[in-house]
């Protein structure tokens, strides 16, 4: 099984152009490690030279999914890096994976290509498989090659059946002795009638006592199309490509896309920008810059996943609502800039009346709308006015209760102005009865 026979199988095909395309089109940049050890985004020639033009002919995306896809088949990936004068990297040129060799000697190690002749450690990028040295690349295909080898021999066993109509091989049984030449007239006539699909349903005539029998089993009997779907199982494995990407639903457990993403990212791609940050970093970026790949595109997830989430990163503060905003596409608002402070985490010192300014002694000061009170909050905040209107809440209690949960939206005076304004509605009056001699005039 040779690594470009590997990608006549179907699956397999599909799972390398699958997981070369998605390392391709993530968006990448480089970044500087800071004092705290996070990674801040630089303009960098290299970020250019992996995300828009990778040579005069290539552009990043297609070296990506390039050096991807060869890495995968045959276990080692190489372009070779171009520089100028000053030593600066101008251009990444792909090189296939079978021109190139690796030697190594008391001398140290290099590499060797057919028309370039010797090329240094540090002018080749190579993109590795795990292997046996750490300095070259085992092939996955090689080393999957008899699993892969039974699914093409599956392939090709069910091509031949039916390529002759879906019959199985058969046995034509004469009751007495016959000659050669009978034999055969008896083997090109229902040759000529019988075999091939442009045959399929013609009915079959037997004379002189013959029978017929089935020599082998079905290809339903044999479990051929199980047999398939646990050979795209093991494609699945041998790539880290979950079976659903494969169009293999028999055993799908995910609940929801983002599961499955997720674990195509843990699984399979996260390994393979691990590999290519980490030579990139050796071989064509200064100490202390490193290769991101972004992937919040990729983990996104459906639309009403992020709002869920967003909500709820905005709700404690992690976000201002022009960067949820931001993160759904949209366009920023005037007034959104400010992160909310959840009522429950708040640290500011609650307020009296004597703490409070003048200005702000007045009932009905406070300008509600511009409040950052979410839904909950308000319906909170409703129920407790509405137990003081009912006469089920003293309205000391109130008080008490709505400074101590608002005590960063409403001064003191303010809560009192509300208690107020609800002690204030009086139920309707009841109609006078009258009694006595009176009553039914």
């Amino acid at each position: 099984m040779s690594e470009d026979q590997a990608t006549q199988i179907v699956p397999v095909y599909r799972a390398v152009s699958l997981i070369s395309t998605d390392i391709a089109k993530l968006p990448v940049s480089i970044g500087v490690r800071e004092a705290d050890g996070d990674l801040a985004p630089i303009d960098s020639p290299i970020a250019d030279l992996l995300g828009l033009d990778a040579n005069r002919w290539m552009s990043g995306f297609e070296l990506r999914r390039t050096l991807t896809s060869h890495v995968l088949r045959w276990g080692n990936a190489f372009a070779q890096i171009v520089r100028n004068g000053r030593g600066e990297v101008v251009e990444l040129m792909p090189m296939l994976p079978g021109d190139v060799q690796l030697h190594t000697s008391t001398e140290g190690v290099w590499y060797s290509h057919h028309t370039a002749g010797r090329l240094e450690v540090e002018d080749v990028l190579h993109i590795r498989a795990p292997g046996r040295d750490g300095l070259w690349g085992e092939s996955p295909i090689r080393q999957a090659r008899e699993a892969l080898g039974l699914m093409r021999a599956m392939e090709k066993t069910g091509g031949r059946l039916y390529a002759q109509a879906g019959v199985p091989k058969l046995a034509l049984i004469h009751p007495g002795a016959i000659s050669p030449a009978a034999i055969q007239g008896i083997l090109d006539s229902y040759q000529a009638k019988h075999a091939g699909p442009e045959n399929a349903g013609k009915p079959l005539v037997l004379g002189e006592g013959m029978k017929i029998e089935r020599l082998n089993q079905s290809l339903e009997d044999q479990m051929w199309q199980q047999a398939r779907n646990y050979s795209v199982q093991e494609v699945s494995r041998l790539f880290g490509v979950p079976t659903v990407y494969l169009a293999e639903h028999s055993r799908s457990t995910f609940a929801t896309i983002v599961e499955l993403t997720r674990s195509y990212w843990d699984g399979c791609l996260s390994h393979w920008t691990a590999i290519w940050s980490d030579e990139v970093r050796r071989k064509l970026l200064p100490p202390g810059q490193q290769l991101m790949f972004d992937t919040r595109e990729l983990l996104k997830g459906s639309f009403s996943d992020q709002v869920v989430a967003l909500r709820s990163a905005v709700e404690a503060g992690l976000l201002t609502r022009n960067e949820a905003r931001q993160r759904l596409g949209l366009a920023t608002l005037p007034g959104l800039d400010e992160p909310l402070t959840p009522v429950n985490t708040s640290t500011q010192p609650q307020q009296t009346e004597a703490d409070q300014p003048a200005a702000d002694v007045q009932a009905g000061g406070t300008d509600v709308q511009a409040l950052a009170l979410n839904g909950a909050q308000v319906t909170a905040l409703q129920e407790v006015v509405a137990a003081v209107s009912a006469g089920t809440m003293a309205p000391d209690a109130a008080k008490i209760l709505i400074l101590k949960a608002f005590g960063q939206f409403f001064n003191a005076s303010e809560v009192s102005a509300m208690i107020a304004s609800a002690t204030t509605i009086e139920p309707p009056a009841p109609e006078p009865q009258r009694i006595g001699a009176d009553a039914n005039d």
